[in-house]
């Protein structure tokens, strides 16, 4: 993968230079390190409330390694998917922490001039080798990093492998195709047992046909066929009308997806309906052991773990035939606040570096994570640490199937599969959806996609355009503002 997703990006360092003139930052505290020698620096983390009790219980951790840097808690009531949200309120109320991470729009982010670029930080970090380099290619932009892989998330297909025995099919192994998988699917179906559970999403991101159109693409395209070397969509290719043609192909064979199955009308008139007639009731089929696979991700471990007494494993997404396998892949962020004064870098860089690649921050994670199985989901590190990578593969943590995702994006950073390309690219869905809900409507009134793949393409690629241009424009003018408030990071 290159160095820099975003070729057209101007070489550009990101801030807000009003919010460092107006204190967003911690000060230096006077507490003294541990053996009340030394002066502290004081770095404000923001804990969003879903992630406050992992935080509260790995700190003890990070202060063992660093007496010298005093971490100030900044609690949020927003979930860690709203970070972008709450910074922009805390912005608006000069307020803002030192370090936050997240896991959407981290281009927003950037837009706002939010992002403190660590090239400086990360060239001398020692141990930058042990970074997951699919993480810090993703943060990259126009040649300069502006985040580090906080955590590692897959699109996945969770397998049920004892109805794989129960049904004597062949288990196809984590480097699978999609024509095994709808083979599978058909065979599974029976007046007992379900193929798939679901195939649609309220989030078009978890869509099957999405997941599927990503098995069916080449590099360098991405996530729903979009380029990072062009920034520009191509659905003329063939996966994204092939894609909607498999689940169509699905979905017309009845009792295949369990799921459209139910009859909301039914139930609520107190009668029966095809899934209850099916599966003995109204209990989740899925967790019941009747469906072969689920339409699941990495992250939703923690509500399979607790509900199924069945043999499992999360398997990656099938690939096209004669394609190299590509794993789908979320990287989650973390990095400095633009309004942190350059004093304070390198401490708030070392709670960075402890949240996403540092050994014993890995292991004081996933230690945590370890009583919390079956009520969350599981944490996967964004390192490439070969003692990090074995302490995940334990025995009683980690499905077999994540750890081999794990440990093929780790060996060859070439191997991933952007899938969460809405979070680095800006307006990525807003760009996309207004035409897709068209397209959509025209599909449902039998019109072949084919035959709008064209159109559809050249109307995302002109928004995007225009957003894209918007969005270096604001890079721009955020670059001469980090440097008149940070000139020491100015590149010589």
């Amino acid at each position: 993968m290159k160095k820099s997703l975003f070729k057209k990006v101007t070489a550009v360092f990101l801030t807000f230079a009003l919010l460092a003139s107006i204190g967003g930052c911690g000060s230096k505290g006077k507490g003294g390190s541990a053996d009340g020698s030394e002066e502290q620096t004081t770095i404000t983390l923001l804990v969003n409330y879903d992630l406050k009790n992992e935080i509260d219980s790995i700190l003890p951790t990070f202060n063992e390694l660093h007496p010298e840097i005093k971490v100030e808690l900044m609690d949020t009531d927003s979930g860690v998917g709203d970070t972008p949200t709450a910074l922009s309120k805390l912005a608006a109320a000069g307020n803002l922490p030192d370090v936050a991470f997240g896991v959407e729009n981290f281009a927003f982010i950037l837009s706002q001039g939010l992002a403190y670029p660590l090239d400086n930080l990360y060239a001398n970090d020692p141990d930058k080798e042990n970074a997951l380099q699919a993480g810090v290619d993703n943060y990259t932009y126009g040649g300069h990093l502006y985040a580090m892989p906080w955590r590692v998330q897959f699109n996945t297909i969770q397998v049920n492998q004892s109805l794989l025995d129960t049904l004597n099919l062949d288990d196809p192994g984590y480097e699978w195709t999609i024509e095994e998988f709808i083979n599978l699917c058909k065979k599974a179906t029976t007046n007992e047992y379900s193929g798939i559970n679901i195939v649609t999403s309220s989030d078009n991101t978890h869509e099957l046909s999405t997941k599927l159109m990503g098995g069916m693409l080449e590099a360098p395209l991405q996530m729903y066929g979009y380029n990072f070397e062009t920034n520009q969509f191509n659905f003329t290719n063939g996966a994204w009308t092939k894609s909607i043609e498999i689940v169509e192909e699905l979905q017309s064979v009845p009792g295949l997806i369990s799921d459209e199955l139910k009859d909301n009308d039914k139930r609520n008139q107190g009668i029966a309906d095809a899934y209850e007639l099916k599966f003995g009731g109204s209990a989740d089929a899925l967790l019941a052991g009747k469906v072969l696979f689920g339409n699941h991700n990495s992250w939703d471990t923690g509500w399979i773990n607790k509900g199924v007494n069945f043999e499992w494993d999360i398997y990656p997404v099938p690939t096209a035939e004669g394609l190299e396998q590509r794993i789908q892949t979320h990287v989650d962020y973390c990095f400095i606040l633009s309004s942190c004064p350059e004093e304070k870098a390198e401490a708030a860089y070392e709670l960075v570096k402890f949240l996403s690649y540092e050994e014993e921050g890995c292991k004081a994670r996933i230690d945590y994570r370890k009583t919390k199985l079956e009520t969350s989901s599981i944490y996967t590190p964004a390192s490439a640490d070969p003692d990090v990578l074995e302490y995940y593969g334990q025995e009683g943590y980690a499905k077999d199937g994540l750890v081999y995702c794990l440990e093929t994006i780790s060996k060859d950073p070439e191997k991933i599969f952007i899938a969460d390309a809405n979070k680095l690219v800006p307006n990525f869905w807003n760009d996309v959806n207004t035409y897709l809900e068209q397209v959509e409507t025209q599909i449902d009134s039998g019109s072949d996609p084919t035959s709008l793949a064209k159109d559809f393409e050249n109307k995302c690629n002109m928004a995007a355009g225009e957003t894209w241009a918007n969005f270096e424009k604001k890079l721009e003018k955020y670059l001469d503002e980090f440097y008149a408030s940070h000139p020491g990071e100015k590149a010589e």
